[in-house]
């Protein structure tokens, strides 16, 4: 049996010694003093503290409570991982168990085949009591048995600097003594940032420059200038939009959980001009208009099943695009306008067409191939003001954008 118990000699660890850095990869990353991860903690800033026994590494957390956020994986004496328990914010103050997994293996096999062998287990809480259980008893070699079943997470308040013996209880630790290292055995290096980063998903960015008529940006030291152009309107029946690559609708054709009145609602197609070459364009964006009222937050638009803390930095849940283009169309008109996209011819000009009697429009997407998210509007009233799909034609100010 692979749990830890071993670890602590009867049962108990009278102390853990912890050092401080930004973060673990095979060794410790950029390490820290103990007075400036103590004021990264206070303002919420992340870090990573690594808790020795003995010498050698038990866990590693790494913690960024302004994103209500910890993750905390524990290893055997092997140097092998034989839990990961992830923490995120409930909204009210605390944190809740998003995700807790465990190995337990042969005790003769390394640290790089043990997760694939060892008898695994992945069990998923819901902030509102949902949890699902999977289950591998041999790894990647046998069955996997999943299970759903009503239970609340377990909760605990955002713990002060240093105050983790709650925190390591729920990974199975018991009462511990946490104590700063003097001095440590373990490898250090350099990095010129840190080896993770804080579960962050990809926000909206400058949407509302992108319906700007005239604002001109930049994009490899070459300038674009903005347009806003009418794509007619769209009929949304059920009140149920899908936005999505018009090839794919047999396929992918999803509609977003966040519904409107049904009705008639107009669409408007944000287009980029190279300066210096004017015949040179790119759709931008797409935004379906639910009112005239302006959007004072952003949200991404979500369909079944898709939960935001399932999203890591920079990751959004988005439609995919394969034939370089995509759409807005009513969930009770999909299923009719399957072949619509064969009569679409690429939409390399014009950039944007509203088909039939306004049942779909589509629009060339952005720099091509890829995967695009949609965010919604909502008005200071906290209704729908509009729906905007935005092709990620302009580099945000953050780093490595991932669609999940």
């Amino acid at each position: 049996m692979s749990t830890g118990d071993d670890l602590y000699g009867h049962g108990v660890i009278a102390r853990l010694e912890v050092v401080y850095c930004d973060g673990w990869d095979e060794g410790v990353v950029n390490p820290l003093t103990a007075t400036a991860v103590q004021a990264r903690d206070a303002a919420g800033e992340p870090y990573t503290a690594v808790l020795l026994i003995d010498g050698r590494r038990h866990a590693v957390m790494d913690v960024s409570w302004a994103d209500e956020y910890c993750r905390m994986s524990r290893f055997d004496a092997a140097g092998r991982q034989v839990s990961c328990h992830e923490l995120r914010g409930t909204g009210s103050g605390d944190v809740f168990l998003r995700r807790a997994a465990t190995w337990d293996g042969p005790p003769d096999v390394g640290e790089h085949e043990f997760p694939h062998v060892a008898a695994r287990t992945c069990t998923t809480y819901r902030l509102f009591g949902q949890r699902s259980d999977v289950v591998e008893p041999r790894g990647d070699r046998g069955d996997r048995h999943e299970s759903r079943s009503i239970q609340p997470p377990p909760r605990l308040p955002i713990p002060g600097f240093r105050r983790w013996r709650e925190l390591l209880s729920l990974a199975g630790d018991p009462p511990v003594e946490i104590i700063d290292a003097v001095h440590h055995p373990l490898p250090v290096r350099t990095a010129p940032r840190p080896p993770w980063r804080p579960p962050r998903p990809l926000r909206p960015h400058g949407i509302e420059l992108l319906f700007t008529p005239g604002a001109q940006v930049e994009y490899n030291d070459r300038q674009l200038r903005l347009s806003a152009q009418s794509a007619g309107r769209l009929h949304v029946p059920s009140g149920r939009l899908i936005a999505a690559d018009p090839s794919s609708l047999d396929f992918d054709a999803e509609p977003f959980n966040v519904t409107v009145p049904p009705g008639t609602y107009p669409v408007s197609i944000s287009l980029a001009t190279f300066v210096d070459d004017p015949r040179h364009t790119r759709v931008t964006a797409a935004r379906l208009d639910i009112s005239d009222r302006p959007a004072v937050r952003w949200e991404l638009a979500l369909r079944d099943g898709q939960d935001p803390l399932d999203l890591g930095h920079q990751q959004f849940f988005g439609f995919g695009v394969d034939a370089g283009m995509a759409c807005f169309v009513d969930a009770d008109s999909a299923d009719r306008l399957v072949d619509v996209w064969r009569t679409l011819d690429g939409l390399v000009e014009p950039r944007y067409r509203t088909t039939g009697s306004g049942d779909m429009v589509a629009w060339s997407s952005g720099w091509g191939d890829g995967a695009y998210p949609t965010w919604i509007g909502y008005d200071a009233s906290g209704s729908v003001a509009c729906f905007v799909a935005d092709m990620l034609l302009f580099p945000t100010d953050s780093e490595d954008e991932d669609e999940e």
